[in-house]
């Protein structure tokens, strides 16, 4: 069974209380999928949480979402996998963002899925299996 990945705005749609998003997250949950997000995804939140007036209930909130979660590090692999990912978008025409690069990769060499409505710069990545 592979690691279901969640990314930033599943996440960001789960810790405002949207409810779909929880219930998405549930039902992965509840079929015994392994949850799982990266570094780049924990960064991403917290550097959100630090812009908010809660600040500090917001980080916290982050801190157990994340240790509900497992946590993919960016490594030497991700970071091979990124650099070849990167330029081949850009031999394309097809950049996407250097974040969104870096996730990508991270979730190819942990041989997970990604769960996003980033549908757009995701689909622009060969080898990324993606949850809708």
């Amino acid at each position: 069974m592979k690691a279901v990945c969640l990314d930033t705005d599943i996440l960001i749609d789960h810790l405002r209380g949207d409810r779909e998003a929880t219930r998405r997250i549930e039902e992965l949950e509840g079929t015994g999928n392994i949850l799982s997000t990266t570094a780049i995804n924990a960064f991403e939140l917290y550097c959100g949480a630090k812009k908010t007036l809660k600040r500090r209930e917001n980080t916290e909130a982050v801190r157990r979402l994340l240790d509900r979660l497992l946590v993919f590090s960016f490594d030497e692999r991700a970071a091979e996998n990124a650099g070849e990912l990167a330029a081949k978008l850009e031999a394309d025409g097809a950049s996407i963002g250097l974040r969104d690069v870096l996730i990508g990769a991270t979730v190819i060499v942990n041989d997970g899925e990604l769960m996003t409505r980033n549908i757009k710069h995701f689909e622009k990545i060969d080898d990324i299996e993606l949850i809708r």
